[in-house]
């Protein structure tokens, strides 16, 4: 036992003390400073300690503390709970978050490091190559760009839940324990980070496809399922909140966003400036798009296919007839995307029937992709290697399919779609899948399976000169920790605390900001809910929130102050001109209540909640018209929330929707439905009636946001713009948008008119 526990405790050991250089000094100042920067990382500290503070699955739980008063807001983003672990004792013995946060950043490289060590210990029965696997996975150069983000980088759960895979079935060890590993493991990363949920369970299925298939016996492969689903099981409250709160916003990503959030085709020559070696390496550079493999592993890699493909084609082949249909259909539609290219759309009729169309070159190119999948998928090495359950074929392949799916739904080369409905296009045909924002975090995955595959292959190159063994693996570590050693980790210092002044129900800090996680942070020190916010998604009012306070709006502090007493805090670093501070001080209400060299604090007094006007009766739309867009006027009335019509560009004076009721009716009011849509609400509004479209009579003028605030609190799924005016006559109503707004188009998801029956 001691003989097969010192390679462990001296790896352990070298995977600590390298952690400790890459990210000194933060070892030395664990309470005292914050790694990288003061968004995620606050943020994430934020959320671990709301989980010492109430019981997860509970209401209060849910009801997390920002965007007062919303309710869920812990829905809005991760819960971190396979982070408690660690970070829960942490917090309970010291009470400090920002410490265990740090904690759990630290331990994140040598856990994963050892993690990937007994992965491709269990793969290769050498310590050697464990150490190298251990190394590429846990000082990858992703890692580096990633630092940011605690779940994305805590992932030490991953390579175990593949080493069971692997005991259990490929190595034949039929024991309990090994299924037992994979329900946790695969649990714990679930629990880390929601991304993992069902990115690894991709991961796994591959895996079961090559190597379980047609070879278990159905008991195994019922006692793998019934671990799994007891794992899953774990995770089915969680699941059911979040899809609670979902449903409470009607909250959703959107193709563009999920696309905007898809690594470039390029992404593997872009590297985080972070890199010591590689930094200068950008080629294309998008947000979590730095997808630099290093040079070491690719290298590996790249030698370990050519050498198993070349190994394999010396073996008696017959290719399949499927496999060579597959090529010429694919070379057909690679000729009509170089005609495309060449002589622009075109169509082929005959008769006057159109046969095909051919507009968009990225439609036939898919196409020929798609068939030249399919020809390698029945490529005969391809199968020989299947039918040998070969390791590293598989983790080449399944490298290759993580990256195929981290490019997103609609692949893009340099920023020009290449693609159409790629591979994660169809994975978003699952459930849960078009939740999820990031699919280049697919990477992550990516990386694993290369540091496997790296250390195969090294593991070939060693057999074959036996004598250099020594030497490749210590070049090979060496040059995997040149790839990925960053510059010196950026500290920023504790934010200071800044405690409650006045009594209150809530607390805002001014000004705003993009990450509004100082304020988060504050609020583990000073425990009152916080009107600020910062989460995967905002509360449906907080846009319309930040716009008010943005222009100094004098309605918002008295909304505010509707929700009862709120104590203000303004940042003087952040209000050098003081003109924050003569706001504040200058609304009924407002007291200051203390004033310090680094902020002021103020309490504004609740005052009684206005009650909504009556909505009146709701009359039929006949028809609309509009300045733009009329393809979309049809989404205004389908009981859709989620398709909308838009202004058709950046919101300035001008745009217009008109509707027609048919004849003549008491109008009162009109109501403008947001949906998911919160910050396209109109920036400024004129509301006109007519009997004739001639004459108009202008009922309603003034700014949209103050109305979109009280629709967000009051209505958060479906965010309803009322616009109460005097009834009269009209069968015509025009809305005209006199705002500007260069990012957010005018958007309306429903319209309704209202009125006297």
């Amino acid at each position: 036992m001691r003989r097969r526990l010192t390679p462990c405790l001296i790896a352990a050991a070298a995977y600590t003390f390298l952690t400790v250089i890459l990210t000194w000094p933060l070892p030395a100042r664990f309470t005292s400073v914050v790694p990288n920067d003061l968004g995620d990382p606050l943020l994430n500290t934020w959320i671990i300690w709301w989980n010492t503070q109430a019981v997860p699955l509970t209401e209060r739980w849910w009801n997390a503390p920002q965007f007062y008063p919303a309710t869920g807001a812990l829905g809005f983003s991760e819960h971190l709970l396979g982070l408690a672990p660690i970070t829960t004792p942490v917090i309970l013995l010291t009470g400090d978050p920002l410490l265990a946060y740090n904690i759990a950043f630290l331990l994140a490289f040598p856990l994963s490091a050892l993690a990937a060590h007994f992965f491709v210990y269990t793969l290769t029965r050498r310590h050697d190559l464990a150490c190298v696997a251990g190394l590429a996975y846990a000082f990858a150069p992703y890692r580096i760009a990633q630092l940011p983000h605690l779940q994305v980088i805590s992932v030490y759960w991953m390579p175990l839940t593949l080493a069971a895979l692997h005991r259990y079935f490929d190595e034949n060890d039929r024991r309990l324990r090994w299924l037992a590993l994979f329900a946790a493991s695969w649990t714990m990363q679930a629990l880390t980070s929601g991304y993992y949920l069902f990115y690894l369970s991709v991961l796994v299925a591959l895996w079961l496809a090559w190597f379980a298939s047609f070879r278990a016996v159905r008991r195994d492969l019922l006692r793998f399922g019934a671990a799994w689903i007891a794992g899953a099981a774990v995770l089915v409250p969680l699941l059911y909140g979040y899809l609670r709160i979902a449903n409470q916003y009607n909250l959703a990503r959107g193709i563009n966003e999920i696309a905007e959030f898809s690594a470039d085709l390029a992404a593997m020559l872009d590297a985080s400036p972070s890199l010591l070696a590689w930094g200068w390496l950008q080629v294309f550079h998008r947000a979590e798009g730095e997808l630099f493999p290093g040079l070491t592993v690719a290298a590996l890699t790249v030698y370990g296919v050519v050498r198993g493909w070349r190994h394999l084609e010396r073996e008696p082949v017959r290719y399949n007839a499927l496999a060579l249909g597959a090529v010429g259909i694919a070379a057909l539609f690679l000729i009509l995307s170089v005609a495309r290219l060449l002589g622009g759309p075109y169509k082929l009729e005959i008769g006057g029937l159109r046969l095909f169309s051919v507009t968009e070159i990225h439609k036939p190119f898919s196409v020929a992709v798609l068939f030249l999948m399919l020809a390698a998928a029945f490529h005969p090495a391809l199968r020989i290697a299947w039918r040998r359950r070969s390791r590293l074929a598989f983790y080449a392949i399944a490298a290759a399919v993580m990256w195929l799916l981290a490019i997103g739904p609609a692949p893009t080369f340099f920023g020009q779609t290449v693609l159409y409905k790629a591979p994660y296009a169809w994975l978003m045909e699952l459930p849960g899948f078009d939740s999820v924002r990031v699919p280049a975090r697919f990477w992550m995955l990516a990386v694993l399976c290369l540091a496997a595959t790296a250390a195969l292959a090294l593991g070939t190159l060693t057999t074959r000169w036996p004598r250099a063994r020594r030497a490749l693996v210590a070049m090979a570590c060496l040059g995997i920790l040149v790839d990925g050693w960053p510059r010196r980790i950026v500290l920023w210092p504790r934010p200071d605390e800044r405690p409650n002044h006045a009594s209150a129900v809530a607390r805002l800090d001014l000004p705003l900001s993009p990450a509004d996680t100082m304020a988060l942070y504050r609020a583990t020190l000073h425990r009152r809910p916080v009107i600020n916010g910062y989460s995967g998604y905002d509360a449906a009012h907080y846009p319309a929130l930040e716009e008010l306070l943005r222009g100094f709006d004098p309605g918002v502090l008295p909304r505010l102050a509707e929700l009862g007493a709120v104590e203000i805090v303004i940042d003087h670093q952040e209000d050098a001109d003081g003109r924050w501070q003569r706001f504040v001080a200058s609304q009924p209400g407002v007291e200051e209540v203390f004033s310090g060299s680094s902020y002021t604090s103020y309490r504004l007094a609740g005052r009684p909640a206005s009650v909504p006007a009556p909505a009146g009766a709701l009359f039929p739309i006949q028809s609309a018209s509009a300045s733009a867009r009329p393809d979309l006027l049809s989404a205004l009335n389908d009981g859709d929330l989620v398709t909308r019509w838009q202004g058709g560009g950046d919101q300035a004076p001008g745009q217009w929707l008109m509707v027609d009721l048919g004849e003549p009716r008491e109008v009162a009011a009109v109501r403008l439905m947001l949906g998911r849509h919160t910050p396209n609400f109109p920036r400024g509004l004129k509301i006109e009636t007519s009997l004739d479209q001639r004459t108009w009579v202008e009922v309603w003028s003034g700014g949209g946001a103050i109305v979109a605030l009280n629709a967000g609190l009051h209505e958060p799924r479906t965010v309803p713009l009322s616009f109460p005016f005097e009834a009269r006559s009209a069968r015509y109503v025009r809305l005209t948008q006199t705002g500007v707004e260069p990012k957010h188009y005018w958007t309306v998801a429903e319209l309704q008119v209202l009125g006297r029956p």
